[in-house]
């Protein structure tokens, strides 16, 4: 039916052109719930909303009430609005009900769904219906190599202007939950004021990311073989651990050793081509040549086993009587001198 991007449903919502029925699933929950908050508080006046709009839940209701609600008509309004939040909830008979109502659905009513955390069978005849007859929006969670690129993008609709070492260092801090990166790009608005340049010292002054000791900069210590940089951002997590938790570095580090022993596999195959098949943005390659330099096939494996072995000790697999970051430490000392 209509529109298939977050963007474009709120600026039609936004402009007052209100479809018959929403449906918004998916296991990424944030902009389902952007839009149905904007219906539930834009769509009628508050005056018109006690006798004209109704709230339910998945748990509590059933499509027979569900579409009662919506076949009502509205009181002193033009519209009726009825929201159904959870909707995951619903039984799979509720949803066979809803596929004759989307034959002909309430002119006057605006129906919207939230099936939160979960995804739609658009295999069955209710979901094909849904997908076909509804504004239908199915959104997934950011994997890690989109975080960089929609960062980009957010910021750049926001008439920021920032490089891609800062974007680097911001996505890699604040990871990919949506909600989390939205609020953190609002807290720059608000403390950026006009001025629309991002860098580095930005970044650290406003959420809080040190521009030099993290796990970004971790890595590309290791990766240019700096490794008297490496073991002073080492002691510097080890001063903050609450901020800079072992199980999150060594995730970051198993994503690194294992994209750069993919690197060795396909030197001389286009940069393009590599940069997709690793998932990783194309500023990065400039980093894994650097690091394919100072470390071997051979040696980027024996970087691998001596994670896996760092992994363990820091889980208590392997007895350790030292803490998790002189783990770090020794793992450097094996891995990057």
């Amino acid at each position: 039916m209509a529109a298939n991007s977050f963007e474009s449903i709120l600026n039609a919502l936004k402009n007052g052109d209100y479809q018959p029925v929403y449906f918004f699933a998916g296991e990424e929950s944030f902009y389902a719930q952007q839009l149905l908050d904007y219906i539930e508080h834009n769509a009628l006046e508050e005056a018109e909303r006690s006798f004209n709009q109704t709230v339910l839940y998945g748990k509590e209701t059933n499509m027979l009430q569900i579409l009662e609600e919506a076949k009502r008509f509205p009181m002193m309004s033009d519209k009726m609005v009825v929201i159904v939040r959870e909707a995951q909830h619903l039984k799979a008979a509720d949803w066979e009900l809803l596929t004759g109502y989307l034959d002909q659905p309430q002119t006057s009513t605006i129906l919207a769904f939230g099936h939160m955390h979960k995804k739609l069978d658009k295999r069955s005849k209710a979901g094909k219906a849904i997908k076909s007859k509804t504004v239908f929006l199915e959104s997934d969670p950011l994997r890690d190599y989109q975080v960089i690129p929609w960062l980009e993008g957010h910021l750049k609709n926001k008439g920021f202007q920032a490089g891609t070492e800062v974007v680097a260092a911001m996505a890699e801090q604040v990871g990919s939950d949506l909600s989390r990166l939205f609020k953190e790009v609002e807290k720059l608005e608000i403390a950026m004021g006009d001025n629309r340049q991002l860098t580095a010292q930005d970044i650290e002054r406003h959420i809080g990311i040190s521009k030099d000791y993290n796990n970004f900069e971790l890595v590309a210590a290791i990766a240019r073989r700096d490794v008297a940089k490496a073991f002073k951002i080492a002691h510097y997590f080890s001063k903050n651990p609450k901020d800079h938790p072992v199980q999150m570095i060594t995730g970051v580090l198993f994503n690194f050793v294992n994209n750069l022993i993919q690197y060795h596999s396909m030197k001389g195959t286009a940069e393009k081509q590599i940069a997709t098949a690793l998932k990783i943005h194309p500023y990065f390659l400039k980093q894994f040549a650097a690091a394919s330099r100072h470390y071997s096939p051979a040696h980027a494996h024996l970087m691998l086993e001596e994670l896996l072995e760092f992994d363990r000790k820091c889980k208590g697999v392997i007895p350790s009587s030292s803490n998790e970051y002189e783990h770090l430490r020794e793992w450097l000392i094996k891995c990057a001198l």
